[in-house]
């Protein structure tokens, strides 16, 4: 979410639930939020040290003629045969300097389509906005022209293949999972140079009628979630995307296919196990390709890695310039993979 500020005066966001997600239904019906917390945040609560709570307000403080822009990460799962949507009531890059146990959850969604946005929670004290009254301010927030609010993207759930759990199929464009042969991976020995490699990737097989563009550069995002469900943060290479210098890209024709290949590498580097995916983007330095590092990983413990494939309506737009097939814009995430490092 960008907020792109062109006035001249600074604005405040609730610095406990920044952004109250809405969801709808294909026929227009809300889903109701609940939000969920492991602490009762009311008005009543005791108020923080003036230093703390004016560092708080100064991460909300969106700064005027500027550009802000902020990462949520959401988690989809299954739990008591329902599908669920979980979503932080604050952005990616402050949980560790602030931390909050509240969600929203959406319950018993299904493979449909969906429409989602968020709305800027622009009341600045120590309370949260309630899935009840958000619900029941639904109809005045949607006809009201003041508020602050993204526009509406499309959601589309979508399950694995029937004959194949590591395919999914969108609008007859088939996207298949490379993977390990195995969930046993094991580490290479302990010495400089030594490595195994990590064999990752997309197929893509083009069934429609229609040819499309697939860009490489800046199109993949890699999640690795630990033994105890938290995403484990990576470090990358420096890099550039040079969008306007021809970039690579896969033109797939109907009836054809192309393959992603993001193959991978574990090695250890200071007594760290370590894990480096290619992210397809250039090395600012060195020209070279650039990874994402995933640091300090353990023998014996259970991870799950995904791979998303993502190009973004604007941004197909700004490629589609210079190209007379059609460039395929959406987000597509791969069934997760799961392994576990083991000694040689």
């Amino acid at each position: 979410m960008s907020i792109n500020h062109t006035s001249s005066d600074y604005f405040y966001l609730n610095y406990l639930q920044a952004f109250i997600p809405e969801i709808l239904t294909s026929d227009g019906q809300i889903i109701q939020g609940h939000l969920v917390t492991d602490e009762l945040v009311t008005n009543q609560q005791s108020k923080q040290p003036d230093s703390s709570q004016g560092r708080q307000l100064d991460w909300w403080r969106i700064r005027p003629k500027y550009r802000t822009t902020f990462s949520v990460t959401a988690k989809l799962f299954w739990q008591d045969n329902l599908l669920k949507l979980k979503i932080p009531t604050i952005p990616d890059y402050l949980l560790d300097n602030f931390r909050s146990n509240s969600f929203w959850y959406f319950n018993a969604l299904e493979t449909k389509t969906y429409q989602l946005r968020f709305i800027l929670n622009t009341d600045i004290r120590e309370t949260y906005v309630s899935g009840y009254n958000i619900n029941q301010e639904a109809i005045e927030r949607q006809t009201s022209s003041d508020i602050l609010a993204t526009p509406w993207v499309n959601l589309r759930l979508v399950q694995p293949l029937s004959t194949d759990s590591s395919a999914i199929e969108v609008d007859n464009l088939k996207f298949k999972l490379e993977k390990p042969s195995s969930v046993l991976w094991t580490t290479p020995p302990m010495e400089i140079g030594a490595k195994t490699d990590v064999h990752l990737g997309i197929h893509v097989t083009n069934n429609t009628s229609t040819a499309f563009r697939f860009y490489q550069t800046g199109s993949f995002e890699i999640i690795l979630i630990d033994n105890y469900g938290k995403n484990i943060n990576f470090v990358s290479d420096i890099i550039r995307l040079q969008l306007s210098h021809n970039p690579k890209y896969y033109l797939v024709k109907p009836g054809e296919h192309t393959f992603f290949d993001l193959k991978g590498m574990v090695f250890w580097n200071d007594e760290q196990l370590q894990l480096a995916i290619p992210n397809k983007s250039c090395n600012y330095f060195t020209g070279k390709e650039a990874f994402y590092y995933f640091h300090n990983l353990k023998i014996g413990y259970s991870y799950h890695l995904q791979l998303i494939y993502h190009v973004s309506e604007l941004r197909a737009k700004r490629l589609q310039e210079n190209s007379i097939e059609t460039v395929w814009n959406g987000w597509i995430a791969m069934p997760l993979v799961e392994f576990c490092f083991i000694e040689p």
